[in-house]
């Protein structure tokens, strides 16, 4: 679905929405701007809570303020609302469908779509393209393991936050930059 100003809608979804989902959203946003798609995110945990102090400055390191990050949990609204949803672990596939169980087609984890936009033709793709792709013979038992997780820095040294926001700033770089 788009935004009354024609622009698609990426949801980014993780656990609590104070590490991996706020930097994808403030990643996607400060490296590609918000004129064709709008990027928010959103958690499972309760609305309200902060990014930690060591993911603040991870982000300060790449001009990216995160101060103002409070976090939002997802709800059906959100999810009808987007065009498509992007998470950081399998499991929130499946969590997320709880939610919304017709939006299973356009709830995918991070790390598989960017594998599947890899795959295909550089840049210009259309998020129905990749959702047709996806859904072609999907499996939703892929979900039960962790191979399409990016790992979760909550609680651990400043060195994992760097690691996990280098990864995200990849597989969003990979995604959003070969979708139009």
């Amino acid at each position: 679905m788009t935004d009354p100003e024609g622009r698609r809608r990426i949801l980014f979804v993780c656990t609590a929405n104070i590490c991996r989902s706020p930097s994808a959203e403030l990643l996607a946003r400060g490296g590609f701007g918000e004129t064709a798609m709008v990027f928010r995110s959103a958690g499972f945990l309760d609305a309200g809570r902060s990014c930690p102090p060591e993911l603040v400055a991870v982000l300060a390191e790449r001009n990216i303020d995160a101060t103002g990050h409070q976090s939002y949990r997802l709800d059906e609204a959100s999810v009808a609302a987007a065009e498509l949803l992007l998470t950081m672990e399998g499991s929130h596939v499946q969590q997320a469908t709880m939610i919304a169980p017709e939006a299973y087609t356009k709830i995918v984890p991070l790390r598989e779509a960017a594998a599947i936009l890899e795959q295909g033709p550089g840049r210009g793709r259309a998020v129905e393209d990749l959702l047709e792709e996806l859904n072609r013979e999907r499996d939703p038992r892929q979900y039960l393991g962790t191979r399409w997780d990016v790992s979760d820095p909550y609680g651990r040294r400043v060195k994992a936050y760097r690691q996990a926001v280098e990864e995200i700033e990849e597989l969003v770089s990979t995604i959003i930059g070969r979708l139009h």
